[in-house]
């Protein structure tokens, strides 16, 4: 049984249905089981717990011989993640792969931070573990996908700088591989897709692929703050994530590698063939 704990995200969903697809039991741990149905399918059950309640996650652990932690960006996110792994000491003390975040070993910023304490603490807690760091993802430009509909434009404050962009799917597809085969214990994997691309290349595979201009238009920071707390976001959140966001800027983070490769087999995922698969979501038709 595969323990999978974030499963209703974007990276935990992926690689639950991909488990599931693949004939893997997976146990979904959500704080509701009413608003998880979704993730109903052969080989997913729904087990409630709450990574802020300790005494909700053990028996989520029965039958367990590996566990998949992601979490949102939240202030106690450390706490989050040392909470799985104590109940996970508790009880069957699973291997546990762990989902981090590209650049955790320099930690310039609180969320990258985050992920150094938590990926420090599953170290030393024991338990066999593999941790995966991955870049931003192409899945991120989902956001913007109502601006692009409406406007042609998109918006974000990382000026020219270039990212090394990921799939989920691949994310997914090395999570899968760390969790149902050997050799993965006491492995830290930095993933990355297979090109460091700015927005205005972005933009460009875009307007190539959707047959009309598509514009990437650089933004400040406070306006990038100001959007997101305009849409509802939490100050917190919106704070870590503009301080992320001007990482991510210093162009730091373009540098592509070839883990997925030597995982996987095969080339990570390009941006262009990741947009036409998902083609639909920037068309208005």
């Amino acid at each position: 049984m595969i323990l999978i704990a974030g499963a209703t995200g974007t990276n935990g969903r992926m690689l639950t249905n991909l488990l599931a697809q693949k004939g893997h039991q997976v146990r979904a741990l959500v704080r509701s089981a009413a608003r998880a149905q979704f993730l109903v399918q052969p080989n997913v059950q729904l087990y409630e717990g709450d990574l802020s309640q300790p005494d909700s996650l053990d028996g989520a652990f029965e039958g367990v011989d590996k566990a998949f932690i992601v979490t949102t960006i939240l202030p106690n996110t450390v706490e989050l993640f040392q909470n799985f792994f104590d109940a996970a000491q508790r009880t069957t003390k699973p291997h546990i792969v762990k989902f981090s975040a590209l650049g955790a070993s320099s930690a310039n910023s609180i969320i990258q931070n985050q992920h150094t304490q938590s990926d420090e603490a599953l170290i030393a807690s024991g338990l066999p573990y593999t941790i995966l760091r991955p870049n931003s993802f192409y899945q991120n430009m989902l956001w913007s996908a109502a601006s692009i509909k409406e406007s042609g434009q998109f918006y974000l404050p990382l000026g020219d700088a270039k990212q090394s962009l990921v799939d989920v799917r691949d994310i997914a597809a090395v999570a899968a591989k760390a969790l149902t085969e050997e050799g993965h214990a006491g492995k830290t994997y930095e993933l990355t897709g297979p090109e460091g691309l700015s927005y205005h290349d972005v933009a460009r595979q875009l307007s190539e692929l959707l047959g009309k201009d598509v514009t990437y238009v650089p933004i400040s920071d406070e306006a990038s703050r100001q959007g997101m707390l305009d849409a509802g976001m939490p100050e917190w959140n919106a704070d870590a994530l503009t301080e992320l966001y001007s990482v991510f800027a210093t162009g730091n983070f373009a540098e592509p590698n070839d883990t997925i490769r030597q995982l996987l087999g095969r080339e990570a995922t390009s941006f262009a063939a990741w947009a036409k698969d998902n083609r639909g979501t920037f068309t208005s038709s």
